[in-house]
């Protein structure tokens, strides 16, 4: 059931990526938000989303008042000087001060900080002080090891105590992720799974498999880059060794054939361009596999291991079988073993994919207890109402704290 009643509370977003963007992180935020009352709460990016300039996917625009942090000073030449330190402090300070100003005018009293921009949860941490507001962190991923260079991973893991012993509320989007933090801080994060909207995807009827005779589409829908190039390249391996021409690997992604083939993403694949995701869920609906990847040499292995795809919730619902291609190790694999909900290969060896699509194409029945396992997942763990619920449930405690 969800929680309808928003009185007595305004809060803020803050997320370096919003709806109508096309990526994971703001579609999860557009289906959390988009049934609430648009007066209850306020989105801050230091992306740019006045319609006269982010014209794209206006569907998936929330009617919330959005706000822009301005660039304002220009930190930058610092860091040519070795002033890393400096420059990070500075860029902290000026975005909280923006933030500061937007909680006050509208007299929020959360704010929320999503992951994905360096500076943003600091920024919002110090912002909630002055402002004397509840402080939420929201870990799409883990703050301090998506951070690749130096030093800025230095400037994460001095932040993250302070902001996560600071928090009234942390939200994690899966269990791996919540005991690490756990593990590190002795605080109890709120697991909310990346969850699909039942508007979107329509109710499930049984479909043909395969969905057109004489072709088996292999699907993957999303972003593609280093977190997925060697589980690619696998795939792509174990494709040309079954030596089927029908078989065919499907990528729907906004990166473009050229970039990936520069990544040795080529053979026996088809390029599509990226589709809003009205289209997408009747493009998984109409695949023979759906394909769950991660990589397995990555220069951010602690944040593959904790890692849930957005498109996670899409795939458990779409009533077709999926592969998953990622680490032993990694959330994704624990969750598909533990309830059987698809085939995984956790293993760097395309060879072991070989294995994997000849069996998922051969067994009917394999097929058939993988998708009714996937389909109670689904509406167990990824449900929308359920996640909304679990959301203000939280908002509301930290308003009363």
């Amino acid at each position: 059931m969800e929680l309808t009643d928003h009185r007595n509370i305004k809060f803020a977003i803050l997320s370096h990526v919003l709806p109508p963007s096309w990526s994971g992180q703001a579609m999860v935020l557009y289906r959390l938000l988009r049934t609430l009352d648009q007066g209850s709460y306020c989105l801050i990016s230091r992306q740019n989303y006045n319609p006269e300039i982010y014209r794209s996917n206006s569907s998936s625009r929330l009617k919330a008042q959005y706000y822009h942090l301005s660039a304002g000073l220009g930190f930058g030449w610092l860091s040519r000087f070795g002033l890393f330190v400096m420059e990070t402090w500075l860029q902290t300070y000026q975005r909280a001060r923006q933030i500061y100003q937007i909680l006050k005018r509208e007299q929020c009293n959360v704010v929320m900080a999503c992951t994905g921009d360096l500076y943003d949860l600091p920024a919002a941490w110090l912002a909630s002080q002055w402002a004397d507001v509840g402080y939420c962190a929201y870990l799409f991923d883990d703050y301090i090891y998506q951070w690749v260079e130096p030093f800025q991973r230095a400037f994460a893991q001095k932040w993250e105590r302070v902001l996560m012993e600071g928090a009234a509320g942390v939200i994690v989007p899966n269990e791996f992720l919540g005991e690490e933090y756990e593990r590190r801080y002795r605080i109890k994060p709120i697991v909310i799974h990346n969850p699909y909207e039942e508007s979107e995807t329509r109710p499930i009827t049984e479909r043909v498999w395969p969905s057109r005779q004489g072709e088996i589409k292999i699907v993957y829908t999303g972003a593609i880059y280093h977190a997925h190039y060697d589980a690619l390249q696998n795939m792509l391996t174990a494709i040309q060794k079954i030596g089927r021409p029908e078989i065919k690997l499907h990528l729907y992604t906004a990166q473009t054939a050229s970039e990936l083939a520069r990544q040795n993403i080529s053979g026996p694949v088809v390029f599509h361009s990226h589709l809003p995701i009205s289209d997408i869920t009747k493009i998984q609906k109409e695949a023979d596999v759906l394909l769950l990847i991660l990589a397995f040499r990555s220069p951010i292995p602690e944040v593959i291991r904790t890692s849930a795809p957005g498109k996670m919730g899409e795939y458990l619902v779409s009533g077709r079988p999926i592969l998953v291609h990622a680490p032993s190790d990694s959330f994704l694999s624990w969750y598909f073993r533990k309830y059987n909900c698809g085939y995984v290969v956790d293993q760097n060896d395309p060879a072991k994919l070989t294995e994997a699509i000849q069996r998922i194409l051969d067994d009917e029945t394999l097929r058939k207890r993988m998708v009714n396992n996937a389909l109670v997942r689904g509406e167990t763990d990824f449900n929308a109402g359920t996640a909304r619920a679990k959301l203000m449930k939280l908002l509301h405690y930290i308003r009363e704290e």
